[in-house]
């Protein structure tokens, strides 16, 4: 049994030592690594990044060449943030609240949920604006973690996705709901039982039953599969987070870009953020909710008002309870990156409906007011 252990270990490090030497001679000659913990068949993966880093190695004449790895083959979503501070790959897709203390100020505009009208165009927009502009704090956590944070985006409303259907708040009483940051205290004052899961980690809990619902939107029902076991779909709206860090990039890297390939990255950030915001969190969220309800059998449940206070209640705390976690994890002043979050949201949504479902339209607009007034050596 002890020799079957060694065995075992010692491949696991062999595996390991392989697919650092892998990815150090792709680096080594100008293949970068961007690692992606969801699925291939993500629309990320399979729509967004193909062409992105098409289009990078277009615009530097061949000097940048960016090579695809998804399903966590490197690392998982908690592991990423290491894995770029290392160089065991050079870029990946950053969610925060998986490891809350390494970007602190950011974790606190994931945190603060966007309620109302569902608008990932006008908060993609104001998140952005806000870690690239009013937040030094931001800039300064990813320089302690050896990165860069270039482009992002916002979710659209997220949607609670469960084994049974719920329509009251008596009924969510002891469910457990794979939720984070500010969404798992929303779901705690609530009564359910908040699980941190990745989105790959819920997948065997829903199951395996370790999980009774899903918070988050209808694409995952497709992509991760969360459609198989979770048939009910509650009609009501619980609010979007983000943004999620598009390339969360190597420093070292990102230093040894010339001012040209900076350049050219933030501009294809601008069409990663278009397109993930529209692309995928509009328009195909509303295709897979129908091909789930068509090929799943998922189904849609009429709520009512009856989850309503879901929202309601922690509306009411939510600002304090993300100032005070900010401050514990020691941001200087979380309250005016909060507020400044929330009163950009509310300056571009006349700006959003006029930009509507064109992802051409709103990539111009992102290079307009944010990608292009980026220093890149201030990053």
């Amino acid at each position: 049994m002890c020799r079957y252990r060694n065995s075992l270990t010692a491949a696991a490090a062999l595996a390991v030592a392989i697919a650092q030497s892998q990815v150090s001679s792709k680096a080594s000659a100008a293949e970068l690594i961007y690692g992606n913990w969801t699925p291939a068949q993500e629309y990320q993966n399979r729509v967004v990044m193909p062409e992105l880093f098409r289009n990078i190695e277009r615009d530097t004449n061949g000097a940048i060449k960016w090579k695809l790895i998804a399903g966590g083959q490197i690392a998982d979503g908690k592991t990423t943030f290491t894995a770029v501070k290392d160089g065991l790959m050079q870029a990946g897709l950053g969610i925060v609240t998986y490891v809350p203390n390494a970007l602190p100020s950011v974790y606190a505009i994931y945190s603060t949920i966007v309620f109302g009208e569902s608008d990932p165009v006008a908060a993609t927009l104001a998140a952005l604006e806000t870690i690239y502009f009013h937040c030094p704090s931001c800039l300064e956590e990813a320089r302690r973690y050896n990165a860069v944070l270039v482009g992002g985006w916002t979710s659209s409303a997220y949607m609670l996705a469960c084994r049974e259907p719920l329509r009251t708040m008596a009924e969510l009483k002891g469910k457990r709901v794979r939720a984070t940051g500010g969404n798992a205290e929303m779901f705690k004052m609530a009564g359910m039982v908040p699980v941190g899961a990745t989105l790959v980690e819920a997948v065997g809990l829903l199951q395996r039953g370790g999980l009774d619902c899903q918070h988050g939107i209808h694409d995952w029902l497709r992509t991760f599969g969360y459609g198989d076991v979770a048939k009910f779909v509650m009609d009501t709206p619980l609010g979007l987070t983000g943004p999620a860090i598009g390339f969360f990039m190597n420093r070292d890297t990102w230093k040894s870009f010339t001012p040209e390939q900076k350049k050219i990255h933030l501009t294809q950030a601008a069409s990663l953020s278009a397109r993930q915001a529209i692309g995928n969190f509009i328009v195909a969220n509303e295709d897979s909710l129908n091909t789930v309800i068509r090929d799943k059998g998922v189904q849609l449940v009429k709520v009512g008002n009856g989850l309503d206070p879901v929202a309601e209640n922690y509306r009411k705390v939510q600002r304090d309870a993300n100032v005070a976690t900010a401050r514990n994890f020691g941001v200087a002043d979380p309250g005016k990156i909060i507020d400044t979050y929330e009163k950009a949201i509310e300056r571009w949504r006349p700006v959003s409906k006029e930009v509507g479902r064109d992802i051409g339209k709103y990539t111009d607009l992102l290079n307009r007011e944010i990608f292009s007034k980026v220093d890149p050596d201030k990053l």
